[in-house]
């Protein structure tokens, strides 16, 4: 239960926390970011089944911080509401789903709201301010007992012991439930929508919380519509902390009902590894099964915009010593540029929610019988979400790199894929000059389904410039 919404002031000496004000133009789209702290009490859960959920403690107090982007006047917004669960895998908010398609939110008159999901991200907001998020508090006022043998996963281990991440499901459910006809946060004409999205662990969180609280409580109406990007299906999150470690099947993540519009997206890292091939399903269209599923040619888990590019000298992450780096032998990260199909996809979802406009399909990337994405004679990934830059490449994407030797026995990174680029030699033979190449780009881009027409003048510019990168003139 949510007992006080308090404004968090923006000043010059005191912001939110990776604040993406100055990294996509907010004032030349007329919006504006404000951040609230969210107390409330919250129920901590467990049980083997949605039937079988029980209380494990009644009522603890929090306070959690949610990030909310929006256009400046309140007359522009569409009534789409996109509520992302924050990545908290590297120890601080990544909000990876607005990084991708935040632009689309824009066009589109959005209304963002990014939720801090996990309490091992509290150190980071208070090493960056700790005037500003003193506050935050996920403690238990009980002792716990750890039900589970602990393991050597980061993943699994990264919450402090007087914390209880737990505390999640009742926080999200209940702004949800504000954010239906509330105007504390900003006041809307529009029919509102709500969209529930999450990227990487997010989807984890989303598929517990869908499992066991949203199709559980079908009287009782909370998102219309998700969107799990690039999930690791290999684990799940559990109801609460003492659970951590306990041994789950993937095929347990997999769904059979959603009665509203689900989109799955997965990249080259997450398509067939990591649980995904466990939880694949066909595309459907029946009212008690609403699913898409879009498998990435090209880029990985991570890509040089959505880590490297995106989070270039940020401040923010400079004063707290977190700023993401490219550990490996290649020279060359990923760089497939995953946002323009991200925003279409995000179109295709709000259309499909709002509009009933049924998305498109798209074909999936075949494997081999060890899960391998099958390759064209470029080494590039057959079949899944194309564009120009896999249909008109000039380099090769792989769907790892290789790490240094210090990295002992670990000798791949599998979320963060590297390029190898076309001589000059064959670049020449293929396309002969940097005028032709961009004439079969502009071909190519006229083509897609998965590249918007807002976009196609920046993804031509972006494949050219790559071109004539390495070397074709």
């Amino acid at each position: 239960m949510i007992t006080e919404i308090e404004p968090v002031i923006t000043t010059q000496k005191s912001h939110p926390f990776a604040t993406a004000v100055h990294k996509l133009a907010f004032t030349e789209n007329g919006y504006e970011e404000n951040e609230f702290f969210i107390h409330g009490t919250a129920n901590v859960y467990t049980g083997d089944s949605a039937n079988d959920l029980k209380i494990v403690y009644q009522s603890v107090p929090y306070c959690n911080r949610i990030l909310i982007r929006r256009p400046s006047d309140y007359s522009k917004i569409s009534g789409n509401i996109v509520i992302e669960i924050l990545n908290s895998t590297a120890d601080f908010d990544i909000d990876r789903i607005w990084i991708v398609s935040g632009k689309e939110l824009m066009r589109n008159g959005a209304v963002y709201i990014g939720i801090t999901s996990k309490p091992n991200v509290l150190k980071s907001l208070t090493d960056f301010d700790g005037d500003r998020y003193n506050k935050l508090s996920w403690e238990i006022p009980y002792a716990r007992k750890n039900i589970y043998e602990r393991t050597d996963n980061k993943v699994f281990n990264d919450c402090p012991e007087n914390c209880e991440m737990g505390l999640f499901w009742d926080m999200l459910t209940d702004i949800a439930l504000l954010l239906r006809t509330d105007t504390t946060l900003f006041s809307c004409g529009k029919r509102r929508k709500l969209i529930l999205t999450g990227w990487s662990q997010s989807v984890s969180y989303m598929a517990t919380y869908v499992k066991y609280f949203v199709l559980h409580k079908q009287s009782e109406k909370i998102f219309d519509g998700y969107l799990a990007a690039g999930g690791v299906h290999s684990f799940e999150t559990p109801l609460n902390q003492a659970e951590y470690g306990k041994d789950i099947d993937p095929a347990f993540l997999k769904l059979s009902y959603m009665p509203v519009p689900y989109i799955a997206v997965q990249t080259e890292t997450e398509n067939a590894k990591f649980g995904g091939h466990e939880v694949q399903q066909e595309d459907s269209d029946e009212k008690t099964f609403l699913y898409r599923l879009y498998e990435l040619s090209g880029p990985t888990h991570d890509t040089k915009y959505s880590l490297l590019d995106y989070y270039c000298d940020d401040a923010d992450l400079l004063k707290i010593h977190m700023l993401p780096e490219y550990v490996s032998k290649d020279p060359y990260p990923n760089d497939y540029p995953y946002q323009f199909a991200f925003a279409a996809v995000m179109r295709f979802l709000l259309d499909w929610v709002r509009d009933g406009i049924l998305p498109p399909h798209a074909s999936r990337i075949p494997v081999d019988a060890e899960l391998n994405n099958k390759t064209d004679e470029f080494g590039n990934a057959c079949g899944g979400v194309r564009s120009p830059f896999i249909d008109v490449p000039v380099c090769t994407y792989y769907n790892y790199s290789n790490l240094p030797a210090e990295y002992g026995s670990e000798k791949f990174n599998y979320l963060f894929g590297h390029i190898v680029p076309f001589s000059f030699e064959q670049l020449h033979k293929l396309y002969g000059t940097l005028e032709n190449y961009s004439r079969l780009v502009e071909k190519s881009a006229d083509t897609q389904t998965f590249l918007l027409p807002d976009d196609k003048e920046a993804a031509v510019k972006e494949a050219v410039g790559n071109a004539r990168r390495w070397g074709l003139n």
